[in-house]
C-alpha cells in the first residue's frame, strides 16, 4: 500500500490527535500509536468545567438556548450559585434602565462595560411606567384590569401574579419589590392613601407579601410611628439591597422611613440637622440610600446613609458648574440652539450605575449626562425623542 493511500484511509477513521505539517505537503491527521481513541463530545467534560463555559454565555441565550439542550445543563443553569457568578462575571448586565413619561414602551437600558458607557433597548416592550425593580425583576400594572399588579423577568419574559389589591374610590396605591438575602425570598410591599382633604395625602395602611409563599397581603404594624411620620408612608418607595425607604415629599424633610425586609419592621431615621430644610433628591446606590442637597442648577452636596444602622456620611460634592459650557454645547448640538430658543437648564440626579459613576438629566431637554465622581470624567447620551419626564430603576440582566 502506498504512503498516499495509507493517509486516506486513515484520515476516515475516528482519530483523537494529529500532528500539522509545515512544508508543502497536504496535511493528514495520524492516529496517536501511545494513546487509545477518546471522545471530544462536550457531554464528557465535567461539571466543573461545563459550569465555567455556561457562564460565558448570555443570559438571553442561557434561557432561549442553553437551558433547553439537557437536563444536566438546565440543572446547571438552575443552581444558584451558578445564577450569582453569572451576575458577577457579567457586570455589564447591571444598569439603568430609564424610561420616558410619554413613551413608556421604548426604554433606555444604560451600562458600563469596561469603563465605557453602553446604551442599548430591551426586547420586551414595556406596556407603561414600571412601579420597581429588583435583580432583573420588575413590577407592573396590568393594563386589562388596571387592578392586577405581576412581577415580570423581562429576559425571560417570565410574569407571577399577585394578590390583587382592589382600591377604593379616591384611594392610591404604592408598590416596591425587595429581595431578603437571609431567607433567600422577594417581598412586595404596598401602600394604600387617599387624599380626600385638601389635597392631603392620607395614610390607610401599609401591607406585605412574600412572594411564591403567601396567598394575600399582610398588614405591616405602623402604631409605633408617629402620625407624622406615617404619611412618609404616602410617599414613592425606594428598594436598596434588603431595604425599602420612603422619603417625604415635601420640602420640610427630617426623617426617612425604612424596613428591613427579613424582619417587616419599619423605622424612622433622622436626616442631619440643617439638610432636611432644603430641596432634595433621594436615590438607592446599592445597600445604601443617598441623599442630593441641591447647591446650585449644575451642583449638588451628597450624604449617604447606611441601611443597616441609619447612620449618614458626606459624600464628595458634583459640581459640575465649571462643566457648564460644554453640557450646553451638547445640548445645543442635540436639540437646537439654546440662543434660537432659550431654555433655562437644570441638573436633575436619575441613578448610580455603581458607587462610582451618576447618570443625570439635564432638564428639560432629553440630554444625559454622566459623570464619574472619582474620576471626574463626564460623558453624554440623548433620547430619540423629547418628554415630559422620565423614570430611573436599577435593572439585572437576569436569568
Amino acid at each position: 500500500m502506498t504512503n498516499k493511500k495509507r493517509n486516506l484511509e486513515m484520515s476516515g477513521s475516528t482519530l483523537s490527535c494529529g500532528y500539522a505539517n509545515f512544508g508543502n505537503r497536504p496535511y493528514y491527521p495520524r492516529r496517536c500509536k501511545d494513546r487509545k481513541s477518546f471522545s471530544t463530545n462536550i457531554e464528557s467534560l465535567p461539571d466543573e468545567l461545563l459550569f465555567e463555559i455556561l457562564l460565558l454565555l448570555s443570559s438571553k441565550d442561557i434561557h432561549n438556548g442553553a437551558r433547553l439542550v439537557c437536563k444536566r445543563w438546565y440543572n446547571i443553569i438552575r443552581n444558584p450559585n451558578f445564577v450569582k457568578a453569572h451576575l458577577r462575571n457579567n457586570p455589564s448586565t447591571v444598569g439603568l434602565l430609564i424610561q420616558s413619561y410619554d413613551v413608556p414602551g421604548d426604554p433606555a437600558f444604560v451600562s458600563l462595560r469596561r469603563g465605557k458607557v453602553e446604551v442599548s433597548k430591551l426586547n420586551y416592550n414595556f406596556p407603561q411606567t414600571i412601579w420597581s425593580s429588583c435583580n432583573g425583576l420588575i413590577l407592573e400594572l396590568d393594563l386589562k384590569t388596571q387592578k392586577g399588579v405581576y412581577i415580570l423577568n423581562p429576559e425571560t419574559n417570565f410574569r407571577f401574579d399577585l394578590p390583587r389589591a382592589i382600591p377604593e374610590p379616591d384611594e392610591h396605591l404604592e408598590y416596591c419589590i425587595a429581595y431578603s438575602a437571609a431567607s433567600k425570598e422577594y417581598k412586595v410591599v404596598h401602600t394604600s392613601y387617599y387624599t380626600k382633604y385638601y389635597g392631603i395625602p392620607k395614610l390607610r395602611y401599609c401591607a406585605i407579601l412574600t412572594v411564591g409563599v403567601d396567598k394575600s397581603w399582610m398588614r405591616v404594624g405602623t402604631q409605633h410611628l408617629s402620625a407624622t411620620a406615617r404619611n412618609i408612608l404616602t410617599g414613592f418607595p425606594l428598594a436598596t439591597e434588603g431595604f425599602i425607604h420612603w422619603t417625604s415629599n415635601e420640602r420640610l424633610h427630617t426623617h426617612v422611613l425604612t424596613m428591613n425586609v427579613e424582619t417587616e419592621v419599619i423605622t424612622a431615621n433622622v436626616v442631619p440637622q440643617g439638610y432636611g430644610e432644603s430641596f432634595g433628591y433621594y436615590l438607592p446606590m446599592g445597600s445604601c440610600l443617598t441623599l442630593f442637597i441641591e447647591l446650585s442648577e449644575f451642583s449638588f452636596e451628597i450624604l449617604k446613609m447606611k441601611s443597616e444602622t441609619g447612620e449618614w456620611t458626606k459624600l464628595p460634592n458634583v459640581d459640575l458648574e465649571g462643566r457648564r459650557r460644554r453640557i450646553e454645547q451638547f445640548v445645543s448640538e442635540c436639540c437646537g440652539s439654546l440662543e434660537d430658543e432659550p431654555r433655562y437648564l437644570i441638573l436633575e440626579p436619575g441613578g448610580w450605575l455603581d458607587e462610582q459613576v451618576l447618570v443625570l438629566h439635564v432638564s428639560p431637554t432629553r440630554v444625559f449626562v454622566v459623570y464619574n465622581v472619582r474620576t471626574q470624567e463626564i460623558n453624554f447620551f440623548k433620547f430619540d425623542y423629547d418628554s415630559g419626564g422620565y423614570t430611573f430603576n436599577v435593572l439585572r440582566k437576569k436569568l
